[in-house]
């Protein structure tokens, strides 16, 4: 027996496309009733206000604290991979003869140090 291929609006299809579209119809009124039954007005929002370091470059400390443009790429790299999520804060020291780089971060509210040769090998973690 061949398909039958007769018009979607035809005069066969008409009670199933009135009861389908009638039934869609229905549907979308339930969801828009449920919609208005359950929405609550927008409370008034909480302005955010952005806390942005100051536009001047601080003079440079006595303390051995660097900018972070002075570390050398392999210790940024070898730190972004270690600890993607976190923004050091840096030292340069000197341990003998060699110079070492001191990264710090802090994460719920805990301090950690982390120590790097300048070709950015990990010396200790504290």
């Amino acid at each position: 027996m061949a398909k039958d291929r007769a018009r979607p609006f035809s005069r066969k299809h008409r009670k199933y496309w009135i009861t389908v579209t009638g039934g869609m119809l229905l549907i979308g009124l339930f969801n828009v009733a449920i919609g208005m039954c359950g929405y609550e007005p927008p409370r008034t929002p909480e302005r955010i206000i952005p806390v942005l370091p100051p536009a001047w470059t601080p003079a440079p400390s006595t303390d051995g604290t660097i900018g972070l443009g002075e570390i050398p790429t392999a210790v940024i790299r070898a730190f972004a991979n270690a600890y993607p999520r976190h923004v050091p804060s840096a030292r340069r020291l000197l341990a003998g003869a060699a110079t070492v780089y001191e990264l710090t971060y802090t994460d719920a509210g805990k301090t950690t140090h982390v120590i790097y040769k300048p070709d950015g090998g990990v010396i200790g973690v504290r």
